[in-house]
């Protein structure tokens, strides 16, 4: 690992706001809108289904990553449990999803500033300043995760606590025109039934999937065995309340005839590029439009800055374990920073950026590619109870037998769930792995 290894500066509520940040990204603007879209009212319970949907996978991560507390862990316990071939195609699809999450925000921050500079994006793909902005925007957020751990938790802090502000003081503002014949008007609580409600919930558990991000970080937690389970949780909860209300706000807020839509037409919001400001506007709000505005953006840059790191720290994983990637990736900085990992995710972010200038394109390569690596850790669970008995656990999964397989099976239905829509374009990128294996077996 080099001369240096990483520091333990991050404290409890670095790893809430690490998990609720990460959970609170770009999908603020368009999930709880989206779940009206597919199931109506209805939708809104779809946030809870979802929530004890996640809960049996996010505490699978909890036990391994407070066992083994490693920096980009996600992709040491499937090598660990299955070998190279496993862990080399989790770790790389980890690795993929996390860094193409920088292409995504920066588009997402783009994109709402287009919405008063109309010149850095055209309705379909950002512009050639738009690119330009978006490039300056990665190598800051480069800049910020090349210095101390503890900076990067500092400022993700400050900013998670201003969005979910202002995500709260949004929610507050569009309740007092809350208008409860939306829910019980214009075809009832469940216009399309139960398929219209598991549809949200396809949309509601891809929405938490911020929750494995501390696990990434765990070697740099101060008391990991004791942070990590009661933030994993209690973030989960903070989301879960904040998202559940922001999609009661915006259905309590629907004045059909002034967004243009024939009454009950719930499929119609997804025409909405920014569906919470057009229904400000509707309601004669403009100038919480700006704060919708404000409150995206510092979303998705803290969204950015947290799966930069965790991005880093799995390219350095797959580096110092079993050297799955290029050894002059293991190194760290004085600062203990994975700093040439760094630097990869800036050299890989930046191409997808320019081929999928776009949020909504390169929001289902992202999806489809990080998906991949979320259901082996399961199995790595029951395999390292088997072959670890008595290692050190300071959280264990209750009634493994059970929870496990139903773990695996959820990470399972998130990749059915997310679509195919970009499917072949991530499992090309996901395959690219494979071809680091001919390095490792030509060294070994």
């Amino acid at each position: 690992m080099g001369e240096h290894g990483y520091k333990k500066e991050l404290n409890f509520w670095h790893v809430i706001l690490l998990t609720s940040g990460a959970i609170l990204g770009p999908a603020i603007a368009y999930i709880p809108v989206t779940v009206l879209t597919f199931g109506g009212p209805v939708g809104i319970f779809s946030w809870i289904i979802a929530f004890f949907l996640i809960i049996p996978m996010a505490l699978v991560y909890v036990e391994l990553g407070t066992m083994w507390p490693k920096a980009g862990g996600v992709a040491y316990y499937p090598a660990k449990s299955h070998g190279s071939l496993v862990g080399l195609l989790n770790g790389w699809a980890a690795f993929l999803g996390y860094t193409l999450v920088m292409p995504l925000v920066v588009t997402s921050i783009v994109e709402y500033l287009s919405f008063y500079f109309p010149g850095l994006y055209n309705g379909q793909t950002i512009s050639n300043l738009g690119i330009i902005i978006s490039v300056g925007i990665v190598i800051i957020l480069f800049l910020i995760n090349i210095r101390h751990v503890r900076l990067m938790g500092d400022i993700n802090n400050i900013l998670t606590i201003i969005k979910i502000v202002l995500i709260i003081f949004i929610i507050a503002i569009l309740l007092k025109f809350f208008d409860p014949s939306n829910y019980y008007s214009y075809g009832g609580p469940a216009p399309y039934g139960i398929d219209g409600l598991f549809l949200a919930v396809s949309a509601t558990i891809l929405a938490y999937a911020g929750f494995r991000q501390p696990i990434d970080y765990a070697e740099e937690v101060k008391d990991p065995g004791k942070f990590i389970p009661r933030a994993v949780i209690v973030s989960l909860l903070i989301v879960l309340l904040i998202y559940m209300f922001e999609s009661i706000a915006f259905l309590g807020t629907i004045n059909w005839n002034k967004l243009g839509l024939s009454p009950g037409d719930w499929s119609g919001l997804s025409n909405f590029p920014y569906p919470f400001i057009s229904s400000s506007q509707a309601l004669g709000l403009s100038y919480l439009s700006i704060i919708i505005i404000i409150a995206v953006i510092i979303a998705s840059f803290s969204d950015g800055l947290i799966y930069f790191g965790g991005a880093a720290r799995v390219s350095n994983s797959l580096s110092r374990y079993d050297e799955y990637f290029p050894k002059f990736l293991s190194k760290l900085s004085d600062q203990g920073i994975p700093i040439n990992s760094a630097i990869l995710v800036v050299l890989i972010s930046i191409p997808y950026l320019i081929l999928l200038p776009s949020f909504s394109s390169v929001l289902g390569v992202f999806v489809d590619a990080i998906l991949v690596s979320y259901a082996p850790a399961a199995v790595s669970l029951a395999v390292f109870r088997e072959k670890f008995p008595n290692e050190n656990r300071p959280f264990k999964l209750p009634a493994y037998k059970i929870l496990s397989p139903i773990a695996f099976v959820i990470g399972g239905l998130l990749i059915y769930w997310s679509g195919f829509s970009s499917i072949f374009i991530a499992i090309l990128s996901v395959l690219a792995g494979p071809a680091f294996v001919l390095i490792l077996v030509k060294k070994r």
